[in-house]
This record gives C-alpha cells, sequence and structure tokens, in this order.
C-alpha cells in the first residue's frame, strides 16, 4: 500500500477520491449487484450517462442517447399463468400476494397439483435422522426449510425424499439464510431436479406462519438439529400449477465520444471499455453459492469507475488526435453478451478502431502486479507496454483471454489489451465490497492506462494485427465512418422511452441542440409514422437511420396528448456532430 501511495503522488494525473466515489455508489446496496436488466443496472447506466454529459463527452449510443439497448434471455422466472390457491379448513381462501410465493426451478410444469398439507421441516433423511419419521405425505404437499447456500442435502435431495415418499408437491418455506430474499428466487442452483415429478413453489415465512400457526425462527431453529415442530393447524388444501417462461430483459451498454482534433487522424477510434454490470444476488456464477447481494466493488464497478474517470481526463486535456469511445457494458458475467452485441451492432466502424483497452477488476493493485493481457494482439504492443513499466509493476501476458469483454474485439481483428489486477477470496462472492478496494493502487492502473492511450494516439498508423504467427496490416478508413458499417448512419437526437410497449416509439426527451429540437418534438410524443414507414418499434427508428440521408426532411407523424400531429425533421450527418 505505501508504494501505491507513492506511485500514485509521483503521477497523479487520475483522482483516487472520484475513483473511490463512482466505486461507491456502483456497489451501493440499492443497486442491489447491478444485474443485467435490472433497476439497479439502469440506475448504474443512468448515473454513468450523466457523468459523461457532465463532462462533456457526446452521446455514442443509439438514436442520438448514450445507450444502446440488447435483448438477454437467462434463467426463469414465475409465468403470468402460474397459479396458487390455498383453502382453509372454514371453507375460506387465503389471499396471497404474488410477491410471497414464486415458482422453484425444476418444478413440473403445466399440471394441476391437489393436496393436504405436512410439515417435514429440512426434509433430512441420514443415518442419523429422518425427518419424514412418522409422516405420511402421500398425495401431500410438503411444507420444507430450503438448504443454505452450499448446504448438504440441497432442495434437490430434499425434494426427491419427498418425492418417493409419494408426496404430489413441495413448498420451501423462507430465505435461504438471513439477509437473503424473503422468498427463495427461481434459479438453478436453488432448484430440484429437472426429472421431478412434484409441483415445486417457494412461499414466504409469513404465509409458514398463516399455513401452519407456527412461529417461524423457532421452527426453523429446531429443524436444524432435526426436530420436527408440530404444526397447530394442518387442515389447509393446496391447488397449485407452475409454470416457469424464459427469463427475457432488456440489457443497456452505456457508449459515449470525445472527438478527435487531427483532422487526419480522427476518424481512427481508441475504444476504452469495461463492464458495468455482476451477477446481482447471486443470480448467476455466484463462488459462494450466498443468496444475498454481490456487490462486485472490484468486479467491475472499479473497472467502470477508471473508465469515468480516464474520460475525465482527456475532456479536460483535449489532447487526444483520435476519437475515444468509452463503453461500458452489460452482459458480461452472462457471457460477454454487451459487448458482442456492440461488435455485431456497432455504432462506429469496425474497420475504424485502432485499438480496444479492456479495464476489468482493476482494484487489487496492492495484492500483486497489474497484468496486462493481450501483448500479443499487435507487434506494436510488446514494446509500448515496455515504455510504461515505469508507471506501475507490470506483467506482461501475450494471449487474449476469452473472459473479459476485448475478445469480441479481437474475433473482428481489432488489436486489444486487457488490464487486470488478479482474482482475490471475494471474487464472484457477497464480500466484494467497497471497504476493500485499493485506491491509491487504481489511481496507479488507471494512470497506466491513460499512459498507453497516449502512446497509441501517438502512432502515425493503425496498429497491425496479429494472430498466431499472422501479421495483417490496417488500413484507416479514407472517409468519416459514420456512414459505413454502422447501427445509423444520421443524428436526429430522439431519446426513447426504454421499456413501453408500444406502439410506435414514445420519447423520454430530445437531445439539445439537435434535429429533434429544433424540429419540435418533445418528451412524451409518440412516434408513429417516419415519411410514409409506420413505426412500430424503436428497431423501426434504428433501419431507416442506417438508410437515411443528412440534411434530407422527412415528415414525422406524431402523438402528442392524444392528438395526431406532423413536424419536419432534418437529420444531420453524425460527422457533423463529431465537427461540434
Amino acid at each position: 500500500m505505501i508504494l501505491s501511495l507513492v506511485l500514485a503522488a509521483s503521477i497523479g494525473s487520475i483522482d483516487a477520491t472520484a475513483l473511490q466515489r463512482h466505486v461507491e455508489f456502483l456497489a451501493n446496496p440499492k443497486l442491489e449487484g447491478r444485474m443485467t436488466g435490472s433497476p439497479g443496472e439502469r440506475e448504474a447506466t443512468e448515473y454513468c450517462a450523466n457523468y459523461f454529459k457532465e463532462i462533456g463527452a457526446l452521446p455514442g449510443g443509439v438514436g442520438g442517447t448514450y445507450f444502446q439497448d440488447f435483448p438477454v434471455t437467462y434463467g426463469g422466472t414465475k409465468a403470468p399463468n402460474s397459479d396458487l390457491r390455498i383453502k382453509l379448513s372454514d371453507g375460506s381462501e387465503l389471499a396471497i400476494a404474488d410477491s410471497d410465493w414464486s415458482a422453484v426451478y425444476g418444478s413440473a410444469e403445466n399440471q394441476v397439483a391437489t393436496g393436504s398439507l405436512v410439515f417435514a421441516g429440512e426434509g433430512v433423511v441420514s443415518d442419523q435422522r429422518d425427518d419424514f419419521r412418522g409422516l405420511d405425505v402421500g398425495g401431500k404437499f410438503v411444507m420444507l426449510f430450503p438448504a443454505a447456500p452450499r448446504q448438504n442435502p440441497s432442495n434437490a435431495v430434499r425434494a426427491k425424499a419427498a418425492e418417493d415418499r409419494g408426496a404430489v408437491g413441495v413448498i420451501f418455506a423462507g430465505p435461504t439464510e438471513d439477509g437473503s430474499h424473503s422468498v427463495m428466487r427461481t434459479t438453478r442452483q436453488r432448484g430440484i431436479g429437472r426429472d421431478s415429478r412434484l409441483v415445486a413453489l417457494a412461499v414466504s415465512a409469513d404465509v409458514f406462519t398463516k399455513l401452519l400457526g407456527l412461529d417461524y425462527n423457532e421452527a426453523r431453529t429446531a429443524a436444524k438439529s432435526g426436530k420436527v415442530i408440530a404444526p397447530k393447524q394442518t387442515s389447509a388444501s393446496i391447488t397449485a400449477k407452475i409454470e416457469i417462461q424464459p427469463n427475457r430483459v432488456t440489457g443497456r451498454n452505456v457508449i459515449a465520444v470525445l472527438p478527435g482534433n487531427d483532422p487526419n487522424l480522427r476518424n481512427q477510434h481508441i475504444v476504452i471499455g469495461a463492464h458495468i454490470d455482476h451477477v446481482g444476488w447471486g443470480d448467476v456464477g455466484s463462488l459462494s453459492g450466498s443468496e444475498k447481494i454481490h456487490f462486485g466493488a472490484d468486479d467491475n464497478a472499479s473497472g467502470t469507475a477508471m473508465v469515468l474517470e480516464i474520460a475525465k481526463h482527456f475532456a479536460k486535456s483535449k489532447s487526444n488526435r483520435r476519437t475515444l469511445v468509452f463503453q461500458l457494458y452489460s452482459g458480461e458475467e452472462l457471457g460477454l453478451i454487451g459487448s458482442t452485441f456492440f461488435t455485431r451492432n456497432p455504432t462506429i466502424a469496425l474497420d475504424s478502431i485502432a485499438a480496444m483497452i479492456n479495464l476489468d477488476m482493476v482494484g487489487n493493485y496492492a495484492d500483486g502486479k497489474l497484468e496486462i493481457s493481450g501483448v500479443g494482439s499487435s507487434p506494436s504492443w510488446p514494446a509500448l507496454i515496455d515504455s510504461v513499466k515505469e508507471t506501475a509493476e507490470i506483467k506482461s501476458v501475450e494471449g487474449v483471454r476469452p473472459d473479459s469483454d476485448q475478445w469480441p474485439f479481437a474475433n473482428q481483428g481489432v488489436p486489444v489489451l486487457f488490464l487486470h489486477t488478479g482474482l482475490h477470496p471475494r471474487y464472484h462472492r457477497h464480500t466484494d465490497t467497497a471497504e476493500f478496494i485499493d485506491y491509491a493502487g487504481m489511481q496507479i492502473v488507471g494512470n497506466t492506462a491513460i499512459e498507453i492511450i497516449k502512446r497509441i494516439d501517438a502512432m502515425a498508423e493503425m496498429p497491425a494485427f496479429k494472430r498466431g504467427q499472422t501479421i495483417v496490416d490496417r488500413k484507416a478508413p479514407a472517409t468519416d465512418t459514420s456512414d459505413r458499417n454502422m447501427g445509423r448512419r444520421v443524428r436526429v437526437g430522439l431519446i426513447p422511452e426504454y421499456g413501453d410497449g408500444g406502439p410506435g416509439l414514445l420519447l423520454s426527451g430530445v437531445a439539445d441542440n439537435s434535429p429533434a429540437q429544433r424540429a419540435g418534438l418533445q418528451g412524451g410524443d409518440r412516434i408513429i409514422m417516419w415519411g410514409t414507414t409506420k413505426i412500430e418499434s424503436i428497431e423501426d427508428i434504428q433501419e431507416i437511420f442506417t438508410n437515411s440521408e443528412a440534411g434530407k426532411a422527412v415528415e414525422v407523424t406524431i402523438l402528442r396528448d392524444g392528438k395526431e400531429m406532423k413536424m419536419t425533421v432534418v437529420p444531420e450527418a453524425i460527422g457533423d456532430l463529431l465537427a461540434a
């Protein structure tokens, strides 16, 4: 740590306090681990977009915004036509809020099970205990406590014991551990066997008490030692049907641009990226198995914070000859989805990207050297990395790692470098919190990244790409790449209301000094026609922007306060934006 402080003080380009402020916001409990498509991810991306705007970086996303949305499907969730009905002994039906129950992964689907209720504690069967002893569970639903993270027997084993004894369904009651969700989540690691014939669901501790008349905490404590407290009431009749649908969400990349100041080089781009998402409540990839918030301070609030402060550095210095593109990807933890989506739906021509610099888990410098991998992806990189070794203790690795967002770019023939400070015991666990980050070390890594960017920017030519022993010389595009291989050719300045179901495209606002603003469009307007093309969704607009001509007026039909209106919009070239 002393070495970190000395080196950071001697370089002093990035503010460690600002880095800490960003990390603490992004790893805040209210963001709930920034799972792709979650409200926490949305808040994180809004925060970063606002920061880019504050420092003067221009929107580089879709439709004049800082965002690029993409579809994601992962895991499962309770489908709307799932049903749970509980009839009490007096014939009345117990009302249960939708938030008080969930489907269990692996449940038998699209079949109705009906039965009375029996309680079997943890459902453990071993040489030392049998929680089912003396119980008749045939044709019934069995209420069980769920397994804690990494606990044996698992939920699947507990459910199998109930099924072997003739049960028609299982109900897991309460959270998996203190501090986790009140109702067990629909995830594979919490699920039962896919070959099970049981209808399986989970309920809250409050529902448990209403059904059995027992104090939840007292019953669960007793069950840990194999004691099953007899319920005070078990006359409820359960009827349940489960259907699990794929969990479909919308992820969001953040993209901002700092135009280059050299007219001969500004058509080239240097991408500086990091992933902004993490694993939420341990929804995917948790190494602790805990169903608690995984804060993702090092993975990857640290890299996101560094991208923000590198952008601020160049926004202030205005020294970049090439155009710098700052990208924050979501969906990395689900398989590099956001960065892959960008390379398949680029907002700049891929052949204009001189290099891609990726920052992932850069908050652990005090524990060792800064690893820079991908050095073999360009013959220019070894000498360049040697030239910055006075800024940090660097371990140079030739190969391109496939486990972070530089990989999709390398697959497209773009030279890459990946900065990383190593794994640690908190990796993908709920203990990856902001208090453990080495902020002085982050300052060193960030300043090293700046020096790398400066040296790439100082090159007279685009760096060649190297794969194996094959070297591919790369020539810069002769003209502005804004109309080649891009997701859009023109800028209008629309800010869509993401998540709106249509019809048409609902606007949450328009960019300042944009063609949309000059035409009189405003937040709350719903675009239903663009020229003679009917608009159903944002994808229709993106397709139009791909084929539109700058300077050619188009009549746009909108709905405003329920009334149809027509506006004339004159799109402008993206190149005009970059010249501003």
